[in-house]
C-alpha cells in the first residue's frame, strides 16, 4: 500500500502537518481536561474580580458592555450575576476568600496548559520545584494581566467627559484613550499568553519560535468566541432544548473551545518551526 505524502504547497503542508498534531497529540482530550479546570477556576475568579471591582468601585456595566461583544450571552449572564451580587457588597475578608482560591485553581489550569505547550514543542514531561514556580509565577501574572483589562475596559465615556470637563483632560487624549482602551487591552492579553509559552520552555526560546503562535490562539479565542455566541443567539437555543442546565452547556462549550485555542497556538509555534527545519535541511542537501 503507497503511504500517503504531505502536500508539498507550503500553506496546504502546513494546515496537514497542524491536523495531525492535533490527533496525535490528543488535543480534543487536553482541552476537556484544560476546560475542566477552568470551569473549577472560573466561579472563585469571580468572587475575588467582584470584590475588587466593589472595592475599586470599578464600572460593571461597562465591563459587561464590552464582554457582551463577543462572548455568549449566556456566559455574560452569568458573570453579571457574580459581579453585581458581590460587588454590591465589598468585603476585604471575601476578596482574600477569592484570592486564594483564585491562586490554587488557576494553577492546575496553568499546569494542565503548560504540559500541553510542552507537548506541542516535544519537550518532556516537566517537574520539580522550579515547575511550581514557574506555575505560580504566571498565575500572579495572570490575575495581575486580568485585573489591568478590566481597569482599561471600564474606563467609560462618562469618566473621560468627567475628567475633559472637571480636571481640564484634555479632549483629544480622551478621544484618542476611548479608542485604544480595547487594543491595549488585547496587548495585555496578547502578551500574557506570549509569556505562558515562553515560560514552558526548558530554555530560551527565539521570537518567532513563540509570536506566531501566540498571535493565531489570541484571533481563534476571539473568532470563536464571536462565532459561537452568534450561533447561540441564532441557531442554537439551548435554554429551550435543556431548559435551566442549557447555560451550563453554553459554558462548558466555550470553555472547551477556548482551551482548544489556547493548545494549538501553541501546536501551530511547533508545526512552524518543523517547517523551518525541513526546509533548512532540503537547503544543505541541496548544496
Amino acid at each position: 500500500m503507497k503511504q500517503f505524502s504531505p502536500p508539498k504547497n507550503p500553506f496546504f503542508r502546513a494546515a496537514y502537518l497542524l491536523t495531525r498534531r492535533f490527533l496525535r497529540h490528543n488535543v480534543g482530550a487536553q482541552s476537556a481536561a484544560l476546560a475542566f479546570y477552568l470551569l473549577f477556576m472560573l466561579f472563585p475568579f469571580l468572587i475575588f474580580l467582584s470584590a475588587l471591582l466593589g472595592l475599586l468601585h470599578l464600572d460593571v456595566a461597562g465591563i459587561l458592555s464590552a464582554l457582551a461583544e463577543f462572548l455568549p450571552a449566556q456566559v455574560v449572564d452569568v458573570v453579571e450575576v457574580y459581579l453585581t451580587y458581590v460587588g454590591s457588597s465589598p468585603s476585604p475578608q471575601l476578596l482574600v476568600f477569592g484570592l486564594v482560591f483564585s491562586i490554587y485553581f488557576p494553577m492546575r489550569a496553568t499546569n494542565t496548559l503548560m504540559r500541553s505547550v510542552r507537548t506541542a514543542y516535544h519537550l518532556g514531561p516537566a517537574h520539580g520545584v522550579v515547575q511550581v514556580l514557574k506555575t505560580l509565577l504566571y498565575t500572579v501574572l495572570l490575575i495581575a494581566a486580568i485585573a489591568l483589562t478590566l481597569v482599561l475596559m471600564s474606563v467609560s465615556d462618562r469618566i473621560l467627559a468627567y475628567c475633559v470637563a472637571n480636571f481640564g483632560l484634555p479632549a483629544f487624549i480622551a478621544e484618542l484613550w476611548a479608542r485604544l482602551r480595547f487594543p491595549l487591552a488585547a496587548a495585555v492579553g496578547y502578551f500574557a499568553l506570549f509569556f505562558l509559552y515562553a515560560l514552558a520552555q526548558d530554555s530560551r526560546q527565539p521570537w518567532r519560535n513563540i509570536w506566531p503562535g501566540t498571535l493565531a490562539a489570541l484571533t481563534a479565542w476571539m473568532g470563536l468566541s464571536w462565532l459561537y455566541a452568534w450561533y447561540v443567539e441564532h441557531i442554537a437555543h439551548y435554554s429551550l432544548l435543556y431548559g435551566s442546565i442549557g447555560t451550563v452547556i453554553v459554558l462548558l462549550i466555550w470553555l472547551n473551545l477556548s482551551a482548544t485555542a489556547l493548545i494549538m497556538g501553541a501546536e501551530l509555534n511547533g508545526t512552524l518551526i518543523s517547517l523551518r527545519k525541513e526546509l533548512r535541511l532540503s537547503r544543505e542537501t541541496s548544496n
